[in-house]
């Protein structure tokens, strides 16, 4: 008895301490809770590319855009750049060095803006400087964004005022600086740096700023986080790499808080966030360590420092000049591999030890030394050791004093860390000490205030059977509270999701009604706006759905009539079709209605399906199977920039449109319903509610379930309609039985493609990477389109004239020229010249000789023939053909390797000027596959 009066004793002191605390705790979250509520001001970010960026601070929406000057312009040349070479850190316009010494990078003592205000002047190192300034005001409308310039020195007035009241004035200032040697007047450089006009954030605004901002270093990924509640609250990407947040008041612009880390941290920090949301806060020890990332944009190099993890790899540029690897596994000896090589060396980097491309730079004539650095995360620098010379003073000036450590901002207050705090430690330090990005856990101070006392009251017990039964009836209250408290939140939550299914579930029934049907005495059924014919059926679907030929609005549309169990699915189909029906390949979206039984969609009505096109049960329609793969693709690719996957093409989803008044049809995506739409800044979903898309059609990676999915499922898909389209009705996986097993064994077979032999040798390498196993390998929509399959005759002959131009004076040697003599003799079957007329051969011999066996001779012939067309004799422009269609044809049906193998080999000068117009900026199609196809087809050719 005694024993049951303690526990309750030490049980209810317990409880009403607890209470009293949490109470007060509670108290002071609604205390503290209203400065975030009631806080107006808008949140900006400014990036790299010159952008500022109008967010919603609750849910990260982008409201509007203001495109600019880049914020750092260096202009550069990497073949005749100047060494050093200057990176401007966009922040706040430190400059860092880089150059052929013993320590390459080094942060010089001074920034850009202190250049301008103390020019001219000359360094210790013997550099010129001037500089100047020039300053502008706007006048900018919060709520649409509109810029106005009302007074500077660079543009004139807009003939456009804005029309509003609600405006505020942004300041916005340009420094430019000019740098000459002075031992070496050829050597010059030009750096500008543009910054806003912004006050301080102070210690108030501080504690009451409610968000953790993350920025990455090398794209604009952003996340925020709750700073009270640790919660995550949204990400998006701005196309950019952040260098400024803001908030915006009637004053302007303030400085809020933001911390810049690596990309792969920052997207393991966000998977981790969104998979475990509050546990991993409470449980991960996360360790960060300061580092400079070098990258490039499109006006030059910059400088950002960034926090990195232990996975991310680092460039240490060592007295040594070579790379030392940090991180978890990083060898105890440098890697053979210098990141600053001598002259008349050629070291390449490992690809998976840097983030980006190595940029080489080569200094003036005569000096011989050459530099390279690459992209990535670099050890933070030290100080240079520069010193300014200012006229007029004897001594030399030192604008920042010297020192290594890595300097925090000057406006973070010791409360801002509150609820998440990120510290650093030096790369270089080898302890134990982990760093945490934890939110508070109110309950462990409570306990561990009163452990004491009880353990106090315990100690002065001189009974070892009441201090040993009250230690294990305490440990056990501890135990029945934390089941407690973890049984509440289940309940809690099963409450609140059952409540959330009740709303939807009476308002999808009850409370989502619009109109009532009616039989009309036509046979018509009306409900609201929408009318169909009940008989005159168009189409079934799953789960009961059925769609009818109707009117709405005097206007013919198929009406698609849904069950109540699928009225989530029209829900999403309906949102995302008023998102993306403005797009011409995208089914139209009219109007929805609801009566007590289905839901009815009003859509656009087309005449046939894809499917019955190619089985010609719709009868002819005057567009081509290549124009609807085209029209397909480009829906296809509007979805995806609205961060919409579709998750179902196939035949039967892509429609034929009805004529217009020239007797024109198009192709258009429809069906929306499996449709997923991306999170903001988001490239992948999960799988949680299961594999959707329709058996055969559905990519590897989404049955496989080892990883997130991306957008590339609707192009793996898209690859199987493509085949499916141009072998007239084959699937590219065998018949519908073994479809999805040969799909996920990676078993497939394109023998089946019609058409010209060129033109399917140019079709397998396309198909051949969209239904690629791995998600990487297919190219993107915007890819696709600029594959040769859509080029006209007109391009064709325009590609392999720029072609014959680039490799025409091209040394033997010349690795372009070495790559399109591979296989050589395959693609102009053994010798080209016994594969066209006679008469054309006698025209060829008649100027200069030519090797049967070269395809640049074969080029230069086609090249020759198309500029002195006019000159050759009557018989020999009959047999080639008009200009360009017959003339580009002539080649392509003789030479059926001849485009695929030129297209891909010259993929390796996609860069240059003359032929960006034929490449996708970034994609790549395996050369290696297309010649083992080469190999396989080469007999039946010979």
């Amino acid at each position: 008895m005694r024993f049951c009066l303690i526990f309750l004793f030490v049980a209810s002191k317990l409880n009403f301490a607890l209470n009293d605390e949490i109470k007060t705790e509670q108290n002071q979250d609604k205390t503290t809770a209203v400065a975030p509520e009631n806080d107006d001001r808008l949140l900006l970010f400014a990036t790299l590319d010159g952008t500022l960026v109008r967010v919603d601070r609750t849910s990260g929406s982008i409201k509007w855009k203001i495109k600019d000057r880049p914020i750092v312009e260096v202009p550069l040349n990497t073949k005749d750049a100047t060494v050093p070479i200057f990176l401007p850190d966009p922040r706040d316009g430190s400059l860092y060095l880089l150059d052929n010494s013993r320590e390459p990078l080094k942060k010089l003592p001074f920034t850009i803006p202190q250049l301008v205000a103390t020019s001219p002047c000359r360094s210790s190192d013997g550099i010129l400087y001037t500089g100047r300034k020039k300053d502008a005001w706007f006048k900018l409308d919060p709520s649409t964004g509109m810029k106005q310039q009302i007074i500077g020195w660079d543009t004139t007035s807009p003939t456009c005022p804005i029309e509003t009241s609600s405006f505020v004035y942004i300041g916005r200032t340009k420094y430019s600086i000019a740098m000459v040697d002075s031992q070496k007047p050829e050597k010059k450089w030009n750096v500008t740096f543009f910054d806003y006009t912004a006050r301080p954030m102070g210690k108030e605004d501080l504690n009451n700023f409610e968000l953790v901002l993350f920025a990455s270093s090398s794209t604009g990924k952003t996340i925020a986080l709750d700073r009270r509640r640790g919660q995550f609250l949204w990400e998006l990407d701005l196309q950019s790499p952040v260098v400024g947040t803001y908030l915006l008041d009637s004053d302007g612009l303030l400085t809020a808080p933001y911390t810049i880390l690596a990309n792969h941290t920052i997207s393991y920090l966000t998977s981790e966030l969104v998979s475990n949301d509050e546990s991993f806060l409470q449980s991960s020890r996360m360790k960060l360590y300061p580092t400079l990332y070098v990258g490039q944009h499109n006006f030059g190099l910059y400088a950002l420092p960034s926090l990195v993890d232990q996975n991310v790899v680092t460039i240490t540029a060592s007295d040594a000049g070579r790379l030392l690897l940090t991180g978890p596994n990083a060898p105890d000896t440098p890697m053979p591999y210098p990141d600053f090589p001598l002259p008349d060396q050629n070291y390449q980097l490992p690809p998976h030890m840097y983030e980006g491309d190595p940029l080489t730079f080569q200094s003036i004539p005569g000096l011989g030394n050459h530099i390279s650095i690459f992209t990535g995360h670099y050890n933070v620098p030290k100080f240079s050791n520069m010193r300014f010379m200012l006229p007029g003073q004897p001594e030399p000036l030192k604008l920042i004093s010297d020192g290594t450590e890595y300097i925090k901002d000057k406006n973070e207050s010791p409360n801002d860390r509150s609820s998440i705090g990120i510290q650093t430690d030096p790369i270089d330090e080898k302890d134990d000490d982990d760093v945490n990005i934890t939110m508070p856990r109110k309950y462990w101070n409570y306990f561990d205030k009163y452990r004491k006392n009880v353990a106090n009251w315990v100690k002065h017990q001189e009974n070892k059977e009441l201090q040993l039964t009250v230690i294990v009836l305490f440990g056990c209250l501890i135990a029945m509270f934390f089941y407690l408290q973890v049984q509440v939140r289940e309940i809690q939550n099963l409450s609140q999701n059952g409540s959330k299914t009740s709303q939807n579930g009476s308002s999808g029934k009850n409370s989502s009604i619009t109109a009532y049907s009616e039989e009309l005495p036509d046979g018509m059924v009306k409900v609201g706006k929408i009318t169909f014919h009940p008989d005159q059926l168009l189409g079934k679907g799953c789960e009961g759905t059925f769609v009818y030929r109707g009117e709405f609005d005097s206007r013919k549309v198929a009406v698609k009539r849904l069950l109540p169990e699928c009225f989530s699915f029209a829900d999403r189909e309906v949102t995302l079709l008023r998102e993306s029906d403005a797009h011409p390949h995208v089914v139209r979206y009219y109007c929805m209605e609801q009566d007590r039984m289905f839901r009815y969609i009003a859509l656009e009505l087309c005449q046939a399906t894809l499917s019955e096109y190619i089985k010609g049960t719709c009868g002819p329609l005057a567009i081509k199977p290549l124009e609807i793969l085209q029209q397909a693709t480009l829906g296809l690719a509007h979805l995806h920039s609205l961060d919409i996957v579709h998750r179902d093409i196939k035949p039967h989803n892509v429609l034929i449109s009805m004529k217009d008044s020239k007797g024109n049809v198009k192709a258009m995506i429809s069906d929306f319903g499996l449709c997923k739409k991306l999170q903001v800044g988001r490239v992948s979903f999960s799988r949680r509610s299961g594999v959707t898309g329709t058996d055969g059609w559905i990519a590897p990676e989404m049955l496989h379930g080892k990883e997130r999915t991306t957008c590339a499922v609707d192009l793996f898909s898209l690859g199987c309609l493509y085949y499916y389209v141009l072998s007239n009705g084959e699937h590219p996986f065998g018949d519908s039985l073994r479809r999805q097993a040969n799909i996920l064994s990676g078993v497939s077979n394109l023998s089946s493609l019609k058409g010209s032999d060129w033109q399917i040798n140019l079709q397998k390498p396309l198909i051949a990477a969209l239904i690629s196993e791995k998600p990487e390998e297919r190219p993107t929509c915007s890819a696709v389109l600029a594959y040769p399959i859509f080029w006209d005759a007109s391009k064709i002959l325009s590609f392999f004239q720029d072609v014959s131009d680039r490799v025409e004076k091209a040394d033997e040697n010349d690795p372009v020229l070495q790559s399109l003599e591979s296989d050589g003799t395959n693609i102009v079957q053994i010798d080209w010249r016994v594969h066209i007329h006679e008469e054309v051969v006698k025209d060829l011999r008649k100027y200069r000789t030519y090797q049967g066996n070269s395809v640049r001779d074969l080029l230069r012939a086609l090249r020759n023939k198309k500029h002195h067309f006019r000159e050759l004799t009557r018989e020999a422009q009959e047999n080639l053909g008009e200009i360009p269609n017959n003339f580009t044809y002539y080649w392509t049906e003789r030479f059926p390797l001849l485009l695929a193998h030129t297209y891909l080999i010259m993929q390796c000068v996609s860069f240059e000027n003359t032929f960006v117009q034929y490449y996708h900026n970034y994609h790549r199609y395996s050369i290696v596959k297309f010649k083992q196809q080469v190999k396989n087809i080469s007999k039946n050719i010979l």
